[in-house]
Parts: structure tokens; sequence; C-alpha cells
């Protein structure tokens, strides 16, 4: 029997949560799915641990690869699915049991579905915490997404800079496979925020996606190795690959989107700077770096300052002065501040 579901998880340097995730995954309620776990070339146990869970259940099947990035991994589980739907999860991360017994009775009850999207909680060491979700439960059609989401879905002004209506995850997101084989990300390259790239082009070519705010994935905050956590000196790159990225496949969607396109860029390049603070580089290398990385990669060109608020405004101002030991003291009272 065609399995519904494709569930793909990705691994790389995940050992310590690695069995946790799999057992979350392998003991839903629902059991008609495959899992497909997608080894980059991970140098710990995880292959091993891989092998071992493919062994004992017939529905797991595990291909091991050349390192070449979460991209690659997603993009070869995408190939390899035979589920009418696909589910993410990342092999740090755990899923609630009635996952995709929940998301099938939705898929059941209204037709034609292109995504579910629902809602997600934070795990830290002594707390949870669950995500914002400001979205009203239901159906969405094609109407109700342009007058709902598709406005404030990447920068909803509404709220504090660039964060958008809808959290720009992969993993709190069922696709249709039909949908996702048109629009998964095809940039190997992007590192960073590489959801984004395909997550918002999902939404924007679906005609119905069904919103949920009900907890059914478990985001680990406890991996301290984990990419987002170490210094990315290629940052400034990888953010001209994103947004360019985007810009090229639903910039022309609408001048909606193209504000919210040029808003993220802003955020995104604002970011970076606040990167630099964050990894507690010295004052002299993250100047000399971010002035030879905004240069290289023209990560000014094309921003609009126009329908920004005015804390991007000065930020990008100082920028474009090339005032960056300024940009940088301000980044760090702000991190200050907020830690």
């Amino acid at each position: 029997m065609k399995p519904m579901f494709t569930v793909i998880v990705p691994i790389y340097k995940v050992e310590k949560y690695l069995k946790k995730c799999i057992t979350s995954i392998l003991n839903q309620t629902y059991k008609n799915f495959e899992l497909l776990l997608i080894d980059d070339g991970s140098p710990d146990n995880c292959p091993k641990i891989c092998d071992e869970f493919k062994r004992k259940d017939k529905r797991v099947k595990v291909i091991h690869k050349k390192n070449g990035g979460l991209v690659s991994a997603r993009n070869i589980g995408i190939k390899n699915a035979k589920g009418k739907y696909i589910c993410y999860v990342d092999g740090d991360d755990f899923i609630r049991p009635n996952l995709l017994e929940e998301v099938n009775k939705i898929i059941t009850d209204n037709k034609d579905l292109d995504m579910v999207v629902f809602n997600a909680e934070r795990v830290f060491k002594n707390h949870n915490q669950i995500l914002d979700f400001d979205i009203k439960n239901g159906l969405y059609d094609k109407k109700k997404l342009e007058k709902y989401i598709y406005p404030f879905m990447m920068y909803d002004n509404r709220k504090s800079f660039c964060k958008g209506l809808v959290f720009p995850v992969a993993w709190n997101k069922i696709y249709k496979k039909e949908l996702l084989m048109k629009h998964y990300c095809q940039d190997e390259r992007i590192k960073m925020g590489e959801d984004n790239a395909f997550v918002f082009e999902c939404l924007l070519y679906s005609n119905k996606v069904y919103f949920i705010n009900q907890v059914f994935y478990e985001y680990n905050q406890l991996n301290t190795t984990s990419f987002i956590n170490s210094y990315d000196k290629n940052r400034f790159e990888n953010n001209q690959l994103l947004t360019s990225y985007i810009e090229k496949n639903i910039g022309n969607y609408s001048k909606t989107i193209e504000n919210q396109i040029n808003a993220f860029k802003a955020y995104w390049l604002i970011m970076a700077v606040f990167h630099e603070v964050k990894c507690h580089r010295k004052l002299f290398e993250a100047r000399k770096h971010i002035k030879v990385e905004i240069k290289k990669n023209k990560s000014l060109e094309g921003i609009s300052f126009k329908c920004l608020p005015i804390f991007a405004k000065g930020f990008l101002l100082l920028l474009k002065m090339h005032l960056y030991t300024l940009a940088l003291i301000g980044a760090k009272i702000v991190n200050k501040k907020r830690s």
C-alpha cells in the first residue's frame, strides 16, 4: 500500500538526540507512513543508529550520502519519497504521537489540501515555550490566503521588525508532494535560512491551506552544537544567495510581496551584523569583516528604506555611510538589553 505520508529526517551530528527523534516518529498512532533517514555524511554514530532502526522496522529507509548540507539532504529525501504528503523532522527534534493521525483527519475532511500548518513549542532545559500562532484555525482557500495571510506572511508590520505572520520553518508544515516537487529549494549552496527559500513559495502557490494552532512538534533548544549556535564567516554571502533566490522565485508575485522581500533583505543584513556581536568577535575584526563582505556581496544594493521602521532605517544608514564601528556598538547595546 502506498504510504499517505513520507517523513524526512536530515541527519548530521545529532547522535545524542537521534534515537529519541526516530522513536517519536515510529510511535505515531497513525501507521501508514514511510520514514526516510538521510545521513548527510555524519561523522559520529548517526549512520549506525539509522541502520539499526532500519533493521527493526520495515517503514524505515536509510540513505547514506556525502555531506552536502541540509538542503541537499532534504532534496534527496523529496526525490525518493513515495507518500502523497511530506513531513520534515530535524534529527535533534521530536514529534508528538498524534501528529500524523490529526493531520490525516484534516486532509480527509478537507479535500485537495496543499498544506497543513500547525504549532510547535521550544524545549529548553527547565521549561517549554509555545510558539506564537496568530492565525485563526481553519481552512484558507485562495481568497482567504490573499486577504489574511499573504500581506503579512514574511513581514507583519503590526509586530516587531520583520517578524512574519508565518513562522518560516519547514518542520511545522506538511506539504502535498506534488506542490513541493515544483517549489522545493533548488540552491543547495544556501546553508542558513534555507527554509525561507521554499516555505513562502509553497504558500504562495497553494490553493488550500489548513492552519491549526495545536502543538504537534517539539523544537529542541538544547543542542548547543547546532549550526545556528556557531560563528559563520560566510553569513553575508549566504544571505545574498538566500534573498536573491527568494526575489527570483516570488518577487514578481505582487507589490505586497515585493515590499515584504525588501524588509526581509534589510532584516537579514542587520542580523548578519548582530551575528558578529553575538559570537563575541573582536570589534576591529568584526568591522573589517563587515566592510569587506558588504562590498563583496553588494548587500545594501536594492534595499529601499521606504516602509521600514525607524530602527532599521537608522541601522542601514550607518552601514551605508560606512560607520561600521557605530553599527556594531549599537548592535552590542541592543543585544545586551535583550539578554
